[in-house]
């Protein structure tokens, strides 16, 4: 089957495309991008993009997918009504119940990828907390797990908020870092409310792990006296990675705009969203939401669009297959139209009831998602 994609305003900062162009999809790949495409193809399979915005299919690196968690988010009709192709859960089930779950991947269209939690049951039975206590996680099981489900899971996720570990402080950081490093997959650490300086966490991790809720506000952030802290800056410099998954209390307008004014960007813009905050205003609602926040924030669209697609491909390993509009590509494809209209943006900073709102005056509205060639939503007015 052939989908041919007209008029679109294609923004790609990985292909260096910001142009008025046509796509040419085949089947599932995408096999011509070109100002004029003059090729047949059926009235029904012909989209008229004009006045869109045409980027690679979203992909939400922070999730909480329904049946992993209870109060997950439904993942195909939430993730393809935003633009999103690929999602990733950070965290909900550990090593002895990630097989008891895991099945349904396979009914999914959607691409799902997975951090696994380091306590060996996750979040599963929240509201009680993870076992972060070092003995008791199950090195070898993690392992295995790990090694056995290579194309699945992509890392070990931590929570290290003081209200879990209680006086284990980083300990429990340590411990889960080390094992890491013996299974060479990188750690996801949920950085609100920690134990101690963020100073002390980030000097733990090393190369492509990642920092999660990093404008997060709670006694100890990424700042000290309105800058960034040294410790923060270089291990960005060696290549810690930064993500900004705000779901309902992990931002602070104060932090974000400190930061930026330092030119301390997200290397990935997520959602973190679940049942909580999917949908809900003002919190992360869905990740088109998020993009339209960091935009209110001074962001430019075009690098906004490379921290929720190329930057997470290549963390996830698939960036020579998604992530970008190029010829020969899946056709993993979001289109968007930017809608001029008020819209608020929240701040509720941990442990913090008062909610800050801000008043943007546009958002972006999804038009057609594809995946795998396959249009899988359309807005019913496009």
């Amino acid at each position: 089957m052939k989908i041919l994609i007209c008029k679109g305003h294609l923004i790609d900062k990985e292909s260096a495309v910001d142009k008025i162009a046509d796509i040419l999809i085949e089947d599932d790949k995408i096999v011509k991008i070109s100002e004029n495409i003059d090729e047949y193809v059926e009235e029904e399979h012909t989209i008229n993009a004009d006045g869109c915005i045409v980027i690679p299919g979203l992909i939400d690196n922070h999730t909480h997918l329904y049946p992993f968690i209870k109060k997950g988010i439904p993942a195909e009709s939430v993730c393809f009504s935003s633009g999103v192709t690929t999602v990733v859960d950070a965290g909900s089930l550990g090593c002895d119940n990630y097989e008891d779950v895991r099945d349904f991947l396979k009914y999914s269209r959607l691409t799902i990828r997975a951090y696994l939690n380091i306590s060996s049951e996750g979040l599963a039975k929240l509201p009680e907390l993870e076992d972060l206590e070092p003995k008791n996680f199950k090195i070898e099981k993690i392992k295995n797990l790990l090694k056995k489900y290579p194309d699945e899971l992509v890392g070990l996720k931590i929570r290290v908020s003081k209200n879990i570990v209680k006086e284990k402080g980083y300990e429990s950081l340590k411990e889960a870092v080390k094992i890491a490093r013996e299974a060479m997959v990188p750690i996801m650490v949920h950085s609100t409310n920690p134990p101690d300086s963020l100073d002390k966490m980030v000097n733990i991790l090393n190369r492509g792990d990642i920092v999660t809720h990093m404008y997060q506000k709670s006694p100890f952030t990424i700042l000290k006296n309105n800058k960034i802290c040294n410790a923060v800056l270089e291990a960005k410099k060696r290549g810690v990675l930064f993500e900004a998954a705000d779901a309902r209390a992990h931002f602070s307008f104060e932090i974000a705009e400190n930061a930026l004014k330092e030119n301390f960007y997200p290397d990935i813009i997520a959602t973190d969203l679940t049942a909580f905050s999917m949908y809900q205003r003002p919190t992360a609602f869905n990740l088109l939401n998020q993009i339209a926040k960091y935009e209110y924030l001074g962001l430019s669209f075009s690098d906004i669009i490379k921290s929720c697609t190329i930057t997470p491909a290549k963390i996830l390993g698939l960036s020579k297959n998604i992530g970008a509009l190029k010829e020969g590509y899946q056709a993993d494809i979001a289109i968007i139209k930017k809608e001029n209209i008020d819209v608020e943006f929240g701040d509720r900073p941990y442990s913090d009831i008062e909610k800050n709102i801000r008043k943007g005056k546009f958002t972006y509205n999804s038009m057609l998602t594809i995946k795998n060639g396959e249009i899988v939503y359309r807005n019913i007015l496009f």
